[in-house]
């Protein structure tokens, strides 16, 4: 259990990172590519949350007429990082071998890879904040991006101090 604590330690969201690895402290074994996998699947699950909820949000048009679409391009956008995130998944599984040049590389990769989430976020962001939304309506969707924009920043906090 220490060892995630000290995983952990070098996430922005510390009290989160602990509550996504504790639960899978015995999978994790002290290998931090083991946690960073962990944080990218608790990452890919609550992409498909939230894509979830956009979805569910622009099926309701008597609160958001005029948002409905932007809503909709949301959780498609948001929803289509999923395959970025796949990729770094897959990446860790690939991290043996090669230099240090190399190795760096298939971390910024993978950095890369899961900033994909972020980056959507802030495409809808912007979408929605040129749209007719009000500041009550924007303020539900920060609050429904936030734990996933956490997430997301744990997993390439993780990636970046993996030891090679």
């Amino acid at each position: 259990m220490d060892f995630v604590q000290k995983i952990c330690n070098d996430a922005s969201y510390d009290t989160l990172c602990l509550d996504t690895l504790v639960p899978k402290a015995s999978n994790i074994s002290g290998n931090p590519k083991s946690a960073t996998r962990f944080a990218i699947q608790a990452t890919i699950s609550e992409v498909q949350s939230v894509s979830s909820s956009f979805i569910n949000l622009s099926e309701h048009p008597e609160e958001w007429t005029n948002e409905v679409k932007t809503l909709q391009r949301c959780g498609t956008t948001i929803a289509s990082s999923v395959t970025h995130l796949l990729d770094a998944y897959e990446l860790t599984t690939h991290l043996g071998g090669g230099g240090r040049a190399v190795k760096v590389s298939k971390r910024a990769s993978m950095a890369n890879s899961v900033n994909s989430v972020l980056n959507a976020m802030n495409t809808c962001m912007n979408h929605l904040q040129t749209s007719s939304a009000t500041d009550s309506q924007i303020t539900r969707v920060e609050d429904i991006m936030e734990p996933l924009a956490e997430l997301a920043t744990n997993a390439i906090d993780l990636i970046k101090h993996m030891p090679f």
